[in-house]
């Protein structure tokens, strides 16, 4: 039980750092023993087994580790300061740009930029205006024909609601609507009929 303790509490001992110094020790250390095996036993001495020694790369390499974790966490904690310094300076640009876009904003809402639009004439009033036109070049028409003759309503045409350019058209807008119509109409019915018929080859298969 003694025996066991004992190398429990060796094996919890932390580890000592070698320095430099102590790795070119050692390494001169073997060194000097080899030549003596050397000397003695001459290229046999690469045969024969070797005494345990410590293992000095095992120190050199954790050595290594540690001061690789330690530059490591370094620059964790470089990344992190830098992190937020980039966040602080992109914050200071968002509320720089948020107040430019709102000054700008006042700036534009003053009453001197903003004018009153004028009001854009309606669709019924186009509409009587181009009819009206339309009219009077017909009523210009008309007196250019009659010329010097005096107008009375013997002689006077036949100018009545039902003869007017204004009907005829109307009639002609109301027939094209008609036929606009019948041929949405006729492309409704067509598509029901395609729906129709696939539906059928599929209960056929």
């Amino acid at each position: 039980m003694e025996d066991r303790v004992a190398r429990a509490m060796e094996r919890a001992r932390p580890l000592q750092l070698l320095t430099d110094e102590d790795v070119a020790a050692q390494l001169r250390h073997e060194a000097r023993k080899k030549q003596e095996r050397t000397k003695e036993h001459g290229v046999m001495s690469y045969l024969l087994p070797s005494a345990p020694t410590q293992n000095i790369n095992k120190g050199f390499l954790l050595n290594t580790i540690r001061s690789v974790d330690s530059h490591n966490r370094r620059q964790e904690i470089d990344e992190c300061y830098r992190k937020r310094d980039l966040e602080v300076k992109v914050r200071s640009r968002r509320s720089r740009s948020r107040s430019q876009s709102r000054g700008r904003r006042r700036r534009s809402a003053s009453p001197v930029r903003r004018k009153p639009r004028s009001p854009s004439p309606t669709r019924d009033a186009d509409e009587r205006a181009f009819w009206a036109e339309r009219k009077a070049a017909r009523t210009a028409e008309l007196l250019s024909a009659l010329g010097d003759r005096v107008c009375t309503l013997e002689n006077a045409p036949n100018y009545d609601e039902s003869s007017s350019d204004y009907e005829d058209e109307r009639d002609e807008t109301r027939a094209a609507k008609k036929l606009r119509k019948a041929a949405k109409k006729a492309k409704k019915a067509a598509k029901k009929a395609k729906k129709a018929a696939k539906k059928a080859k599929r209960l056929e298969a």
